[in-house]
């Protein structure tokens, strides 16, 4: 082999090292995410990682006061996932880059399998019974929440039988299956992913769905990162972990 010959062999393997050391500059990015995604998302994570293994998902999870909070004192997060008027909020003081919907969620009154306490949502209404809903004040599903409440001829008497305020989903599990309370408020889908627990519908005429969508904070530190990450959620692979788990994916 020429010396001239060698070292070309030379700079294009340097280059091709190069370039290969780009592709997989590692990366980590901070999502802040509603309470309610918590299960959906680590699953999403799981898949993402091992199709980009130099990308590293922290979450935050909670209600979608604390996050954006959260994320205005840190200036921080490369995706936020909440509801619209969540991510509203941030939009009318420009932090926000980009939204898209991902999927809505629909309440339930959820019970022990069995249960014979509360079977219909009039039984929310009986005399001693104990409720859990999400706290109103820390985020819009216990707002939701709430709001079907108001809309109810029951309304009176099921609010004085709300003996316990959640400050995420997972906790309601935890509150049922130690018979601390009688029935939980919250999306149909907990039911889903738990064998020891029913869900029972809301009335139509008062029931209520909520969204939730993607966005993209201005605080990110890297939006080509952040925006692949966001169209993954909200692609073919994405959707699909979000039907599997008992959302109703938007526009469909």
């Amino acid at each position: 082999m020429s010396k001239k010959m060698f070292m070309l062999v030379v700079v294009m393997f340097t280059l091709m090292t190069l370039l290969a050391g780009c592709g997989a500059k590692p990366v980590t990015l901070e999502v802040y995410a509603g309470g309610t995604t918590q299960n959906v998302m680590l699953a999403i994570k799981e898949t993402y990682q091992q199709q980009h293994p130099n990308v590293t998902i922290n979450f935050n999870f909670a209600a979608s006061k604390t996050l954006e909070e959260t994320m205005r004192t840190l200036q921080q997060g490369d995706l936020y996932i909440a509801t619209p008027d969540d991510i509203g909020r941030m939009s009318k003081d420009g932090l926000i880059i980009e939204s898209k919907p991902i999927a809505s969620l629909t309440p339930a009154i959820i019970v022990l399998q069995g249960s014979s306490v509360v079977t219909s949502w009039d039984d929310l209404a009986k005399d001693g019974v104990r409720i859990a809903i999400l706290n109103p004040d820390l985020g819009s599903a216990g707002t939701l929440v709430e709001k079907i409440i108001g809309k109810s001829p029951l309304k009176d008497l099921i609010q004085g039988n709300i003996t316990t305020l959640v400050a995420a989903p997972n906790e309601m599990v935890k509150l049922l299956t130690e018979g601390k309370v009688d029935a939980a408020i919250i999306w149909s889908s907990l039911a889903q992913s738990n064998a020891k627990l029913t869900a029972i519908e809301i009335p139509a005429e008062i029931s209520e769905s909520l969204e939730m969508w993607v966005s993209i904070p201005t605080y990110t530190t890297s939006e080509s990162d952040a925006s692949a990450f966001l169209e993954f959620i909200t692609g073919a692979e994405g959707q699909q972990v979000f039907t599997k788990a008992g959302f109703t994916i938007l526009g469909k």
